[in-house]
């Protein structure tokens, strides 16, 4: 059960790297469709199940602090990072002289203005243009995963309240890292705020990895589920496209704040994976051959990730520069974009097996 709950992640996992490919490319109904699945979207999931991920990974009962391997992953998600943000200063440098007028030029124009300073300042996580803030939250977060473990075996209930309470405290007095590269002036992902979604989904893979069920189904939790998911499309989309006010706007928006990880989005996130857990189509189609490279593409999720980014970049200059491309060609690039995440998953997964002969032979064991 525990392999069919680990495949479930990735399959799970997979999804949201499309999604999130999809949100970040900017095609005219990008912004419709982020907002057309409730209020929360591919990111909260992401989190959720990277944490699961984490738990399932790294966690060992009462093992006291273990520090090695989750860092070394936070040294290599930053690492990824700064690889990033080279790859699209290069581009935005051919931009400036070549196409000055597009978007991704003008994100990364501060840097090509001072790129010393501004080099400095990406180096130690306070100069992050565009989706460049993104992984950096997952350094932070990964940094802190031996400790939230550490917690936890002394008392659950006092990992919670020290999450909850920094939640609301982020949230409420709008505590946030520096990011120079915005206008705001903080991280567009506050990990302060953040922490909550990745130290329940912590909670759940530890569940899994004690050998129960994280998401155990039960009637009147799964109707409340499916109510409350269903519910959330059509407020959040017609508060999005502008159709009604909502009665206290201000109070709404810390609701829905994506900055602070609102309460409205981490209930519909827990809303949507408990039902994801808990359907049946969703159990068997982790398993399906013709879905596999989905499950692949989440497995390995920090390369086809960044890979995600950068594709997501040329896809926004080609919609900056022709704004008014058809709807054909828009979902051809679409799925050319979805192509190239899955071969990616695939190639990937061929080479992990490759280096992987024991662990082949126990894979294989285990199916027969």
């Amino acid at each position: 059960m525990g392999i069919q709950r680990e495949v479930r992640i990735d399959f799970l996992r997979g999804i949201t790297l499309l999604l999130i490919f999809i949100g970040h490319a900017e095609f005219t109904f990008s912004a419709t469709f982020q907002h057309a699945r409730g209020f929360a979207d591919a990111s909260e999931l992401f989190v959720l199940l990277a944490g699961m991920s984490s738990a399932l990974a790294y966690y060992r009962l009462k093992a006291g602090l273990l520090l090695s391997r989750p860092w070394r992953r936070a040294w290599r998600i930053y690492l990824v990072h700064l690889l990033l943000f080279l790859i699209m200063a290069a581009l935005a440098a051919w931009l400036a002289i070549a196409l000055p007028s597009t978007e991704a030029a003008k994100d990364m124009a501060g840097f090509l203005a001072e790129p010393g300073i501004r080099g400095l300042q990406a180096i130690l996580l306070a100069y992050m243009p565009g989706n460049l803030d993104i992984l950096p939250m997952y350094v932070i977060l990964m940094l802190s995963a031996p400790f939230v473990f550490i917690i936890y075996d002394f008392s659950p209930a006092l990992l919670a309240g020290i999450s909850v309470a920094m939640w609301l405290v982020a949230g409420l007095g709008h505590i946030n890292l520096t990011n120079l590269a915005l206008e705001t002036g903080h991280w567009f992902f506050d990990p302060l705020s953040w922490q909550v979604i990745f130290i329940i989904g912590i909670v759940l893979g530890i569940r899994i990895k004690s050998g129960l069920d994280p998401l155990p189904y039960h009637r009147a939790v799964f109707a409340l589920a499916v109510a409350f998911a269903i519910i959330a499309i059509p407020i959040n989309l017609v508060v999005f496209l502008g159709w009604i006010t909502p009665p206290f706007p201000g109070f709404y928006k810390e609701l829905v704040s994506k900055t602070n990880a609102g309460p409205l989005r981490i209930a519909d996130a827990v809303a949507i994976l408990y039902l994801a857990w808990n359907i049946e189509v969703v159990k068997r189609a982790a398993s399906w051959s013709l879905l596999r490279l989905v499950s692949m593409i989440g497995r390995h999720s920090l390369p086809v990730f960044s890979v995600g980014i950068f594709l997501s970049a040329l896809v926004s200059i080609y919609m900056d520069l022709n704004p008014r491309a058809s709807i054909m060609t828009q979902l051809a690039i679409l799925v050319a974009g979805c192509a190239i995440h899955l071969a990616l998953g695939w190639a990937l997964e061929k080479q992990r097996l490759r280096n992987s002969p024991a662990r082949v032979q126990i894979s294989e064991a285990n199916a027969a």
